[in-house]
């Protein structure tokens, strides 16, 4: 056997954006298989492990109802007669996957609580057409004692890579989980006020509610920008006359000029809160946080590259770290041209961890290297001048801090750094 580790939680890290709750996992995977079970028509080849089938059972038993090939990879199904095709049990541990293949759908779910800092979240790996899918069922057949290659050949998915189609659902799946946070929240919400009138508890309660408006405004400006894409996809091949062209193109341009701005203005949102301080993976925020910026990267030409070290799990303010690393970032990137590099590298020095963004781009000005982290200082042109300050302060309030280490004709290099508690 090839893969002597659990190579699926590489899906997780890449392709995952957020925490999901238990109730959104349900709904996912109630919805991946819905295609399937609610037509018997329908011929599939189904992947599946489940650690907990929980809110589960009724699925799993319409779908042995239905003309589709099963093949399970832990024996919690055993009671459908679902036999265990797994050949080392200790490979894929907690991680949860469904897979399903048919000649005209294709679906992958691939998710792991025990990753996660709260153990009612997850990351989850969703895709959907995509060739992505194959890989994935190839690296859960070599763990196999049962050969379904026949199958992924019959039925697998187109070879293009969907991204518009994995982004859209991925954006569902957010809403859903939003619709999800703002039930509990609510909840949360008259139990506080019913408790007590006290201000810290009023302030600490508007400041929760910031964040959730925070995250459902950015919710829409992903829609936004995803159908601004397509719309100047569309455009490109409708031949209308030049004026009309370049009157769509500015109308598109202005439309995600101002939600990047708006983006903007909703991370240096969410930064500011009272301190919450939370074990984190810090390899697993950082490869996230990376996944975000990768839209940016890619429309800009350059890469982010990502050095090999150490997992460590720390405490420390897990907001306030990702806006300033994905600040950070999307500095580096604006300042680098087509084919520079981005490069993430994190070192343990002392009582601290330390995160180093470096990037070939151009130079920052000596002039202005004592300004950057001044307040309303800019040299964007849709700058408000507020983020880098923002992260700045905000990391000092859990004993972290930002600073520009060197910037010259070959590199500029930043330095996050997180006290170890």
């Amino acid at each position: 056997m090839k893969n002597k580790y659990n190579t699926l939680k590489e899906y997780i890290y890449e392709y995952s954006n957020k925490e999901y709750r238990k109730k959104t996992v349900n709904g996912l995977f109630r919805a991946i298989l819905d295609p399937v079970i609610s037509n018997q028509k329908i011929e599939a080849c189904v992947l599946i492990r489940l650690k907990d089938t929980e809110n589960k059972k009724s699925l799993i038993q319409r779908l042995t109802f239905s003309n589709t090939g099963i093949y399970s990879f832990n024996d919690t199904l055993r009671e459908w007669n679902l036999n265990d095709c797994q050949k080392d049990s200790t490979i894929w541990a907690n991680t949860e996957f469904i897979i399903i293949l048919a000649q005209r759908y294709s679906a992958a779910m691939i998710w792991d609580y025990s990753q996660a800092e709260n153990q009612e979240k997850t990351d989850v790996c969703l895709l959907y057409n995509s060739k992505i899918i194959t890989d994935i069922s190839k690296r859960i057949l070599e763990n196999s004692n049962t050969d379904f290659s026949e199958s992924l050949t019959k039925y697998s998915p187109d070879r293009r890579e969907n991204t518009i189609l994995n982004k859209s659902i991925n954006i569902l799946a957010q809403i859903l989980d939003d619709n999800n946070e703002e039930i509990i929240f609510k909840d949360a919400e008259k139990n506080n006020y019913s408790i007590s009138d006290d201000t810290l508890k009023t302030a600490q309660i508007v400041s929760e509610k910031a964040k959730f408006i925070a995250h459902e405004i950015k919710n829409n400006l992903s829609v936004i920008n995803l159908y601004s894409k397509i719309l100047e996809k569309r455009v490109e091949k409708i031949q209308t006359d030049e004026q009309t062209n370049t009157s769509i193109n500015n109308a598109v341009s202005n439309i995600t000029n101002s939600s990047e701005k708006i983006s903007s203005l909703i991370s240096d949102l969410r930064c500011i809160s009272s301190p919450y301080l939370t074990e984190i993976n810090i390899k697993k925020i950082i490869l996230n946080t990376i996944m975000q910026c990768n839209l940016k990267a890619q429309t800009a030409g350059v890469t982010i590259e990502v050095k090999e070290f150490k997992d460590y799990i720390i405490t420390t303010d897990k907001t306030k770290f990702e806006c300033a690393l994905m600040n950070i970032i999307y500095n580096a990137i604006e300042s680098s041209t087509k084919g520079c590099k981005v490069i993430i590298d994190l070192k343990k020095e002392g009582n601290f961890l330390k995160v180093y963004i470096k990037n070939n781009g151009e130079k920052i000005p000596d002039e202005i290297k004592n300004k950057i982290f001044e307040t309303n200082f800019t040299t964007k042109e849709k700058g408000n001048g507020l983020g880098l300050t923002i992260c700045k302060n905000q990391l000092e309030m859990v004993g972290g801090n930002i600073s520009l280490v060197k910037s010259d004709d070959k590199e500029t290099v930043f330095e996050i750094s997180l006290r170890i508690m």
